[in-house]
């Protein structure tokens, strides 16, 4: 009996033993304190000392200062990630801080080419990374990490982040075989663009320039910043061999040229004003005529209708398809009736004789090259082998206005060709006309109909 009693007590402690060891489990549970992000719980044993989970929370304008045990930040404080020995359950409360200063990111091209300016961010302040501007041969971008060998805190490409210390970030790599990519550099420009992916073969447009310049015109893209490489113009379809590299070019809009001396502008009896050009010895308007009335100040007969226009045989007007908007922009169109009176052109001015245009194209290097030295750098028509629009370093600025056509007894060559009367008549006492055109950098000369619908250029006399 006395063995058996033993024999029970001995089972008794060893059970009360086990059972004193067994040690608890508690759950430490985070909570967002008006931050962004889900409760998160951790599992937390008795006595055993364990790192505190990084946080994971955000929130917009704030920076994460630590943990409380607290909402109201009085509790127990505890840092981000530090190792703990807890007795119990425990709710950590998120703290958040008004960020302070601003803080450096500077982008590596770890391995790439190219240059990235380093990005100024607002310590806490959410924004977009600057897009990656790097390439690197036959192999693809495929984000940025904290680290050169990518085993560090990886960010997407124009990823919106906040930070709220300095950071080095470098660019990752993934060979590419047979693929190549365009990259697209603003030359002094601003905005973004991605890098373009062309397979092995591929024949397709370039992106569309997405790049501005305050002041300039976008005009082409080119393998060599200064110009002096190959030309390619925007959305020309194209296949690659390697890797490019395209430069913007832009041009001054207002050209060349500077205004007459003493007479920067003249105004017509109807009271538009025009800019003036001193191209060698003679003073021609920047602007095509525009008046509704004679120097007489009497009415110009405007017609609309294509049948009254054509059958007319008195000076008359019109604006490219009877728009308004396009007489404010390219003048108007005026019939050789109109011109042979003599009184368009504001007094002191005249309609330029067939010889004064000569004089004028002689100035600009001869007729073969004039035209390009006098259309606009902007709006004239191109095709996939002819970027259409010229220097203008002239200060000419020929704008395509278009024609009101006899032949084809319509309006005819908006964005494509502009013709001049001249006040000089051929054999047929028709008059020369002077033209110029998309696909040619020459100044053209023929003799027409009166009944034409051309723009007016006036010469000082």
């Amino acid at each position: 009996m006395k063995k058996i009693y033993f024999l029970f007590a001995a089972l008794f402690a060893v059970i009360i033993f086990f059972t004193g060891c067994k040690k608890e489990e508690y759950v430490v549970t985070f909570n967002p304190n008006g931050g962004k992000g889900a409760l998160i719980t951790q599992n937390f044993t008795e006595k055993v000392a364990q790192p505190l989970m990084a946080n994971s929370f955000t929130k917009s304008g704030y920076v994460f200062t630590g943990w409380k045990t607290t909402p109201d930040g009085n509790g127990t404080a505890y840092k981000d990630q530090e190792t703990i020995i807890v007795s119990g359950h425990l709710v950590l409360y998120a703290q958040w801080g008004t960020p302070n200063g601003s803080v450096t990111v500077t982008f590596k091209a770890n391995g790439g080419k190219g240059n990235m300016d380093p990005q100024t961010f607002e310590a806490g302040i959410p924004k977009a990374l600057s897009a990656n501007m790097f390439y690197y041969d036959n192999y693809m971008f495929i984000g940025w990490c904290t680290s050169p060998d990518g085993k560090g805190k990886h960010f997407s490409n124009e990823q919106n982040i906040s930070f709220t210390a300095d950071i080095t970030l470098y660019a990752q790599w993934e060979i590419y075989s047979n693929t190549y990519f365009v990259f697209f550099d603003a030359n002094g420009g601003t905005g973004k663009m991605e890098s373009q992916k062309f397979f092995d073969n591929e024949y397709k447009s370039l992106d569309s320039n997405k790049f501005v310049r305050e002041g300039f015109i976008f005009k082409e893209w080119n393998t060599k910043a200064d110009g002096t490489g190959v030309k390619y113009v925007n959305c020309e379809k194209t296949e690659i061999y390697s890797n490019l590299v395209l430069y913007a070019q832009w041009i001054n809009p207002s050209g060349g040229g500077k205004p007459c001396p003493g007479t920067p502008t003249v105004t017509d009896v109807d009271g538009n004003s025009y800019n003036t050009v001193q191209i060698g010895s003679q003073c021609w308007m920047r602007e095509n005529l525009k008046t509704t009335k004679y120097k007489t100040n009497k009415n110009i007969l405007k017609i609309e209708n294509v049948n009254l226009w054509f059958n007319n045989t008195t000076g008359a007007m019109c604006y490219y398809n009877n728009l308004t908007e396009n007489g404010n922009k390219y003048g108007a169109l005026y019939n050789g009736y109109a011109v042979k009176t003599g009184e368009l052109c504001p007094t002191g001015w005249h309609i330029p004789s067939n010889d004064e245009w000569n004089t004028l194209a002689g100035q600009l290097g001869g007729a073969d090259m004039a035209g390009y030295k006098m259309k606009t750098v902007y709006d004239w028509m191109s095709d996939w082998y002819q970027d259409g629009n010229g220097s203008n370093e002239s200060g000419f600025s020929a704008l395509p206005a278009g024609m009101r056509d006899y032949y084809s007894y319509n309006f005819y060559g908006l964005n494509q060709g502009t013709s001049f009367w001249t006040s000089t008549e051929d054999y047929y006492n028709e008059p020369f006309i002077k033209y110029l055109f998309y696909d040619s950098n020459s100044l053209g000369s023929y003799s027409d109909y009166l009944s034409n619908g051309f723009s007016v250029r006036c010469i000082k006399d």
